[in-house]
């Protein structure tokens, strides 16, 4: 079932502020981002999401000092997590990066933590409620839980990079824009875990939902037969 014709091109937001509150107030509590497990589903709606990323953008800002020109490190797999995390710094006007070059890092257990990093953030078990396994690095979904639903003003403007990853920039809306066109702009994209890089994994789980109001489904460690039900249109190729 198609929840509304595919945005035009040329009417993706400006900014993920734009973006992310457009989307919450037209899908609501409808899927964003699903995360197919062999022996669970995991799924956050758009509304969820944006409160996330509103305590997230709170935390980043009160509790580690960041602002706009700011570079936060994001090692995170496709999922949910990773879109929040993201939207938060993005909402922040920090920039996304993938080369860890950055003072703030937010890592997925068992990741590496990398050298100019000297806060940590983890996420992994403690995102279901179980404590971490590694001793470095506090549970981001634990650090974020006092802080407000509702974000602070929006801190992006259109100089500043929102994604950085090798030598290539993305703006906030170049990347909104390349994220609405990956896959099939009218129906549910489909990435696995396992084969997407850390582009891919940003630019479709994290800023396709809210550029082109699409869902997007993960499959780690689940088959392609498990997302039958989400009528995915496109997959990302590894």
């Amino acid at each position: 079932m198609q929840l509304r014709p595919p945005p035009d091109p040329s009417t993706v937001p400006e900014d993920v502020a734009t973006a992310l509150d457009a989307a919450a107030r037209t899908l609501g509590f409808r899927p964003a981002v699903t995360v197919l497990r062999a022996d669970r589903r995991d799924e956050q709606g758009v509304a969820s999401l944006a409160q996330w990323a509103a305590k997230g953008a709170h935390l980043l800002e009160a509790d580690l000092g960041l602002g706009p020109g700011d570079r936060l490190h994001v090692d995170l797999p496709a999922g949910w997590t990773l879109a929040a995390v993201c939207l938060a710094a993005w909402w922040a006007g920090i920039t996304v990066t993938t080369d860890g070059d950055a003072e703030v890092a937010v890592v997925d257990e068992g990741r590496s933590v990398p050298p100019a990093a000297t806060d940590v953030l983890r996420t992994g078990a403690a995102v279901d409620g179980a404590p971490l396994t590694a001793c470095d690095g506090e549970p981001w979904a634990e650090a974020v839980q006092a802080f407000p639903d509702a974000p602070p003003p929006p801190r992006a403007t259109p100089d500043l990079p929102a994604f950085a990853a090798g030598p290539r920039r993305w703006d906030q809306r170049e990347l909104l824009a390349d994220a609405a066109a990956l896959g099939d702009r009218r129906g549910t994209l489909g990435l696995t875990v396992a084969t997407a890089d850390a582009v891919l994994a940003v630019l479709g789980a994290a800023a396709r939902p809210f550029a082109a109001q699409r869902p997007t489904v993960v499959l780690d460690g689940a088959t392609r037969d498990a997302a039958a039900a989400d009528r995915v249109t496109a997959w990302l190729p590894g």
